[in-house]
């Protein structure tokens, strides 16, 4: 988390930073809660969970192109944003995660299990790190883009009738944040602060004032 802080303060500004700190404090705390109602339902809870979130991260990842499609044509490319390094690192540590448990459990079923429920027991694990790490790659590597019907970021589509307005940070002038009608995502706080390239401010500034009431 203070990791994650730094970046932020330094690539977006201390009030977007603490918007960011406080949103991963609640995922923390949810996680936490979410992992104690697991153990009260027991190893089938678990594994079940496990399953389920792999299935979610194939059919979310499957369905982007679609998804992309829809915002229609592709108005500006700004390329990364300013979260990518951290997904990427977290995607990379998840996957050395996935790999120890992966042979963990090669190992396991090569010395033979007592029955078929062992073996999705086993495997339930490095299903669940392989999904997260596949996701944090994936959400790394996607781009920050301006369509015909939206913006594109994090591999969410939000249309243009989601947004009331945006502002420019007079303290950072490539620092955008944006309000929405509703919170997009959840545990969001209802505002993105995006990281706009200087060259591509100007652009951005007429694709906003075009599709927002501000």
């Amino acid at each position: 988390m203070a990791i994650g802080y730094a970046i932020s303060y330094r690539t977006i500004g201390h009030q977007a930073a603490q918007r960011r700190l406080g949103r991963t404090a609640l995922l923390i705390l949810l996680a936490f809660f979410v992992g104690f109602g697991l153990n009260s339902l027991g190893k089938y809870g678990s594994i079940s969970i496990n399953f389920l979130f792999a299935a979610f991260v194939v059919l979310w990842l499957l369905s982007w192109n679609w998804r992309k499609r829809k915002a229609g044509a592709l108005l500006l490319d700004v390329g990364g944003f300013s979260r990518s390094k951290l997904m990427l690192w977290a995607g990379v540590l998840e996957g050395l995660f996935a790999v120890f448990y992966t042979w963990s459990a090669i190992n396991k079923i090569s010395t033979g299990l007592e029955s078929d429920s062992n073996l999705v027991e086993v495997l339930a694990r490095p299903v669940f790190l392989w999904s997260l790490a596949i996701y944090f790659l994936s959400t790394g590597l996607s781009r920050l883009e301006f369509r015909e019907n939206g913006i594109c970021y994090m591999l969410s589509v939000v249309k243009w009738e989601k947004l009331t307005s945006y502002r420019w940070n007079p303290d950072k002038p490539n620092i955008m944040t944006i309000e929405f009608k509703q919170p997009p995502l959840l545990l969001s706080t209802g505002l993105w602060s995006l990281r706009i390239p200087s060259a591509h401010r100007d652009t951005v500034e007429q694709i906003l004032a075009e599709h927002v009431n501000n």
